[in-house]
Order: C-alpha cells, then structure tokens, then sequence
C-alpha cells in the first residue's frame, strides 16, 4: 500500500531548525561521507540563462529514509520575490524506497547547513580563544555563517565588505543586534576586511577570486562556501598553492566544481594542492592547526549527506522493525 504523502511547509520546517541543532549531525554526516558509508550525488543544472538548481541525493546505511533535493536560484525569482532562492526535498523510505514527505523548505534547510559545515570547519581550523574575523558577502549564506560560528566560539569582532555597501550596512546593523557582545563594522574592499582577521569566510557568487593570494596573512583560515559549482570562484588558485593546508568537504566535487576545480585548471597539479576531506581528518582530530603561522584554506561545495542528516535530526522519521543495524562509530 502506498503511503500518503507528507507535505511539510517552510513555516513547520524554519520553526525546528536552529544552528545548534545541526552541528554534530552535519560533522558525523562529514565523517560517514570521507570513510565511504555514504552515498551522496551532485549534480548541477542550468535550466535558463541567470538560473541554476543543485540535484543532491544521499542514503546511509541503517537510515530509515534517503532524501533528494532540488536547490535554485533564479534572477528572474530574484526581481519577481526579492529572494532567488527557491527548492525542496524528497525523502523516501529506505527498504520500501517509496515517498513519504516532500519538504517545501525554500532552500532553507540548505542554508542552515552550510553555515554548520563552515561553522564546523572554522573552529577546527582556528587557535582557541576569540575570533577577528572578515565576512566577504552579505547575502543569506553569510549571516547564516556567523550565526553558527557564534554556536562555538565568540565573534569579538567583525568587518563585513559586500560589492554593494548598502548589503553590508544592512548586515551590519543586523548582526549587531543578534550578537551586541561583537564589534561589527564594514570595509570598502576585501583586502581591508581581512587586514587583522584571524578567519576570512567567502559567502558570495563570484565568478572569480575576491582577492588576491598576496592579501592573505600568515596565520589566517580562510574558509569558502560560495563557489559550489563550475561557474563559481571565490580564491585565488595561487592561494591554494601557498596555503600550508587545504580542506574540502568532497574531493570528488572539489574537482569538478568551485576553487579548487580552477585552480587545477589553470595547470596547477592536484599533487600540489595536497587537499583532504575534512570527514576523514576529523575522524581522528577535532582541532587542525598545528602553528599560529599556518594559513589554512577550507573550499566547500555542499554535500547532500549533510541535508539527509539535517532532515533526520529536524524529523523523527519510523524506523522499520525489521531494521536492527547497529549505530555507527563515526569518531
């Protein structure tokens, strides 16, 4: 007998999500997807000139459900709403592989996790204590960013620079608000945003890097999560030359998509870059800095694993009973 179909509204979705709640879910789902127990495709399409939709779908091993999610964005949504996001989520029954709900989150629960997995790698990558730090972007993705890094560690301050400076005055004002023990101001251009900082997070869509390697100073983490497909760059290829460690979360996607897939086109070999998961580091580190002078670059392209454990920690989804799989250590 065919189950009915759940419909679950972004309203019922942004009312169980926070930042905190994703963050060990997200880093598990990390490590499960670097050991191999997951399986996790991405695909990116190109439906219309100024639009694109990610296609990511994922299943673990003693998981009661898999998801697939379409996530867009549109220019022409953008002029009609004011927000280009628009997308959904498909879960599935794991044995019976029939629907069971389809999640209207409007990119929402892409969003929340994307800002745990650079939140994740930002505090892994950083010396203790507060955190400088420069935001380049003032979109969605970047206040979700420091709004989950403020989960696990304390912002002291903050300077925001965006391509138009009346984005990044109104997050500014925002982000104030949301976290008053942060000083928060803008800069005019990248490279006076990141002066000082001790993390450098790149939330934008660029087309091409923000700054040059030459800007970047010894000691500092910079952490990119904008360039997620072929099209996108927010480093420079020189940067992830230079830089004394290189993380991603996928190096299947890292290749085809974002920094590091331009970096190795413009000749550079993959040798060089020295890349690894950051799943398969922290299976046996939490903390990734070894000196205060390492700069340390993470590029993340988005894994649908990390949305498959989003949906399952947001849900309590019916285990089947025949299902006596035993719980997986993942470190």
């Amino acid at each position: 007998m065919t189950p009915a179909l759940r419909h679950i509204t972004r309203e019922e979705i942004s009312a169980r999500l926070s930042h905190a709640a994703l963050l060990s879910p997200v880093r598990q789902a990390m490590i499960a997807y670097s050991a191999g127990k997951a399986t996790s495709a991405a695909q990116v399409l190109f439906p219309a000139p100024g639009a694109d939709v990610h296609v990511k779908s994922a299943a673990l091993p003693g998981t009661p459900i898999f998801t697939v999610k379409l996530a867009g964005w549109s220019e022409s949504l953008k002029a009609d709403t004011g927000s280009g996001h628009s997308g959904l989520i498909l879960v599935c029954g794991s044995k019976s592989c029939q629907p069971l709900a389809l999640l209207h989150d409007g990119h929402l629960i892409s969003d929340y996790r994307t800002g745990a997995a650079g939140a994740l790698a930002a505090h892994s990558c950083l010396s203790a204590g507060p955190v400088d730090a420069a935001l380049l972007g003032a979109g969605t993705q970047a206040r979700h960013q420091i709004q989950a890094l403020a989960q696990l560690r304390e912002v002291r301050s903050l300077r925001i620079w965006a391509r138009r400076p009346g984005a990044s005055n109104s997050l500014a004002a925002a982000l104030r608000a949301a976290l008053p023990g942060s000083r928060v101001s803008t800069a005019s251009s990248p490279s006076g945003a990141m002066r000082g900082a001790r993390l450098v997070v790149c939330a934008t869509a660029a087309s091409d890097p923000l700054f040059q390697a030459a800007d970047v100073e010894p000691g500092q983490t910079v952490i990119s999560i904008g360039a997620d497909d072929e099209t996108k760059c927010e480093l420079p290829p020189q940067l992830l030359a230079k830089a004394d460690r290189v993380f991603t979360d996928s190096l299947g996607q890292s290749r085809a998509y974002g920094n590091a897939a331009r970096a190795l086109s413009s000749g550079l070999p993959e040798a060089e870059l020295g890349m690894q998961e950051l799943g398969s580091v922290w299976a046996k580190y939490d903390r990734l800095r070894s000196s205060e002078g390492q700069v340390i670059v993470c590029s993340l392209t988005g894994l649908g694993v990390q949305d498959l454990a989003a949906v399952s920690t947001l849900f309590n989804w019916e285990t089947p009973r025949t299902n006596s799989a035993p719980a997986q250590k993942t470190g």
